[in-house]
């Protein structure tokens, strides 16, 4: 199967680092003789990544050799060209950990001042912070969200609000995070739970089982971000197999993750790990609507890596992001904040993007977060190949908005596809496989859908009234093709019946009854197959059949079986090129 052409017909402008390093800088921080005054040699490396951050020229790398460093990385250049980048990368078959914390050995003292009811067992303990915290960056007094909660925020809901209004510092316990309660009393029902007293110098803390803080480990998180130029717009760096860990950022918007490029271009980012970021793990944008966008921007190459335990997002782009390569990565335990009200919650959002190609990636077990999300006038980007399971979302493991030229979603596997929403969502929209709200010129094509609560493909027009570049969203010219859709009690919905089409699928005959929905023109009506059939000109060459199913969740290994009918699939097997030409309607034949 071709995975390199866009829906454009255009094959995606892959690039690579060409660069022959003329020299090779050490950081090693378990050396003897390391010293950030040292020359960088393998026998004289420096102690931190920073010092050689501002040393590395074009055509130069660092090997970075097995150690915790608790830094944030601050580039101080980038590369010209792939044939002289600059390199941080990980001495192979050594662990590299980039940590944002520090470690905290409290004077801790019974909690004063304030009182429980009704007083727990253990009662809580406080003490002040390190003095790191009174220079130029303290989490614990930063709340995670002012501006952007006017715009996108559930104001209504006080669950929400003091969720958002929480503080960016995390504290953990020999590696696992505490929980953070927003007033002093919820300290009551929680052990294993810190609160910020004002202004962000002290906490009180519960350990799990009440435990002595003197018998754990504990760490605080003391920096934004771990890997970002102070400089926008650096080009042409390459960052491989590091662990990045423990960042305080706040909520998007703007973006400004654990690894950021800063506005950046031409970034390989590759085999390393992102975990427990408050909020984003990896921004590639330009990071906040109001930004200039460089020139250039994007191509980015984003593979092989693993985007976990992200508050917010995973892999955040805002403006900027044009022909990026997203490949094999996996995004996991993302929504940790229980925020997706805010809108930008996702193992992958981007805006505004632009010939992108996204493949072969698994997005799995995130809660109160989409899949993957394109939002506003994304053109030209081809999700192909990838795993989505155990998604529990308001909206979708793919929701494709507002978008107006074509975008290409195929020979995807959707498993566990689950409704967030707290009150029951019986429309089918809530925990959908597919979404396209307002979209335009969508493909959906291959793919398998399965166990999902919402619809497996939704072509939705819930925005009507929102406007973009001068115009509203018209819900015209969606395809869907050839798709196999097992257990979706909700299969298909159109938001308008004109100029969408749905052909050439394979259905699952236990879910035939009011599965196919048209909502305009009105009254919206639910159908069975045989009435989307005869009164609508739908899935005409459609089947449907006795269908068993699995889905290995941590493998994405799908195995399938049918006992019936196969539909008469669609001319879409030069897909790229057939999705660019083929106009919706077929004929009864």
């Amino acid at each position: 199967m071709d995975t390199e052409t866009l829906p454009s017909g255009a094959r995606f402008a892959f690039w690579e680092d060409e660069t022959v390093y003329r020299a090779v800088f050490h950081v090693d921080q378990q050396h003897p003789a390391a010293s950030d005054d040292n020359p960088g040699r393998e026998e004289a490396p420096f102690r931190t990544i920073n010092a050689a951050a501002q040393r590395l020229q074009p055509g130069e790398k660092v090997v970075i050799h097995a150690g915790l460093y608790r830094e944030c990385v601050r580039p101080a250049r980038g590369g010209t060209g792939p044939e002289a980048m600059i390199a941080y990368e990980a001495a192979p078959g050594e662990r590299v950990v980039v940590r944002g914390s520090e470690v905290w050995t409290p004077s801790a003292r019974p909690s004063a001042g304030y009182a429980l009811r009704p007083t727990p067992e253990g009662a809580p303990w406080m003490a002040e912070l390190p003095e790191i915290f009174s220079e130029d960056y303290n989490p614990f007094l930063l709340r995670n969200a002012y501006d952007y909660l006017e715009q996108y925020g559930n104001l209504s809901d006080k669950r929400f609000l003091r969720r958002a209004l929480q503080r960016r510092g995390m504290v953990f316990v020999d590696g696992v995070p505490l929980e953070q309660v927003y007033r002093f009393r919820d300290l009551a029902g929680h052990a294993g739970a810190f609160w910020v007293e004002e202004p962000g110098r002290r906490l009180h803390v519960r350990l799990p089982g009440d435990a002595d803080p003197a018998q754990h480990k504990i760490e605080v998180t003391a920096r934004e971000q771990i890997f970002a130029p102070r400089e926008f717009g650096l080009g042409y760096l390459r960052v491989s197999g590091l662990l990045f860990e423990h960042a305080a950022d706040g909520l998007p918007v703007p973006q400004r993750a654990a690894v950021s490029t800063m506005r950046g271009h031409h970034w390989i980012i590759e085999n390393c790990e992102v975990a427990w970021a408050n909020a984003c793990g990896m921004d590639i944008g330009a990071q906040t609507w109001d930004a200039t966008v460089p020139d250039p921007t994007g191509g980015h190459i984003i593979r092989g890596n693993t985007i976990r335990q992200c508050g917010v997002c995973g892999l955040a782009g805002a403006l900027g992001v044009h022909h990026t390569l997203v490949e094999g990565n996996t995004f996991e335990h993302i929504g940790t904040l229980n925020l997706e009200r805010m809108w930008e919650c996702a193992g992958l959002k981007f805006h505004l993007a632009e010939h992108c190609l996204i493949r072969g990636n698994v997005f799995r077990h995130l809660h109160n977060a989409l899949g993957l999300w394109l939002d506003c006038s994304n053109v030209d980007n081809r999700v192909t190949g990838n795993v989505f399971t155990d998604i529990e979302t308001l909206a979708a493991a793919v929701y494709m908005e507002m978008n107006f030229e074509r975008n290409l979603v195929d020979h995807n596997v959707f498993w566990d596809i689950r409704s967030a929403d707290p009150a029951g969502d019986s429309s089918g929209h809530s925990g959908s496989a597919i979404r396209s709200d307002c979209n335009e010129a969508l493909l959906v094509a291959h793919n398998f859908i399965g166990r999902t609560q919402g619809y497996g493909i939704d072509f939705s027009l819930n925005q009507s009234d929102r406007r973009h570049e001068g115009r509203t969203g018209l819900c015209r010219a969606n395809e869907a093709y050839n798709n196999v859709l097992y257990r979706c009690p909700h299969r298909v919905h159109l938001g308008r019946r004109e100029e969408n089409c749905s052909d050439g699928n394979l259905f699952d005959l236990t879910d035939d009854q009011y599965s196919f929905e048209i909502a305009f023109p009105a009254p919206g009506c639910y159908q069975n197959l045989a009435g989307w059939q005869r009164y609508f000109d739908l899935d005409l060459h459609s089947a449907q059949a006795h269908l068993s199913a699995e889905v290995d969740p941590e493998t994405g290994d799908l195995n399938w079986s049918t006992d019936g009918s196969l539909p008469t699939t669609q001319p879409v097997d030069a897909l790229p090129e057939s999705a660019h030409r083929r106009r919706p309607g077929p004929s009864r034949d």
